[in-house]
Order: C-alpha cells, then structure tokens, then sequence
C-alpha cells in the first residue's frame, strides 16, 4: 500500500518535482565542474604538447651535433689519407 504523491506544478504526474531554485542549484554546480574539467583537459594538452616540443627540440639539436661530429671526422679522415697518398673513399 504504498502512497503516490503528486506534483503541485506537474498536471497529474506521479514523478518526483523538485524546486526551480534546487534544480538550478544543481545545474549551476554541475556547470562549475564542467568549466573545472575543460580547464583541467586544456591544462594536460597544453602539458602534453609543451613536452613533445622539449623533446623534438632536443632530439634536433643532439642530431646536428651529432652530424657535425660525423662530418668533421670525415673531413680529418680525408684529410689525413690524402696526406699518406691514400685515395679516400
């Protein structure tokens, strides 16, 4: 035997009514935890993409200062075979 109360403002309804001011309370919470959430996944890409360019960045430059070393030492391995007669590669 279970009672079914009625919403004052629905027409007939058996559903549970809350008030306007409780619903936009809870709307307007909910709203502030999206805004935290869309800064937070700003916040990550920003991080994530800072990161790469660190390490593409750094990659690079340990790249062509390793092509310089490369070069170099060909340059002295011509270099000092040209001075034993030797014909270089």
């Amino acid at each position: 035997m279970s009672e079914e109360t009625t919403c004052s403002t629905c027409d007939k309804k058996t559903e549970a009514c809350i008030s306007f001011f409780a619903h936009e309370n809870a709307m307007m919470h909910k709203d502030m935890d999206n805004e935290r959430a869309h800064k937070s996944n700003i916040f990550f890409a920003v991080t994530v993409l800072i990161i790469t360019l660190i390490f593409v960045i750094a990659y690079t430059v340990r790249m062509n200062a390793f092509i310089d070393v490369i070069k170099e030492t060909n340059a002295e391995i011509i270099k000092l075979a040209s001075a034993k007669g030797i014909i270089a590669p």
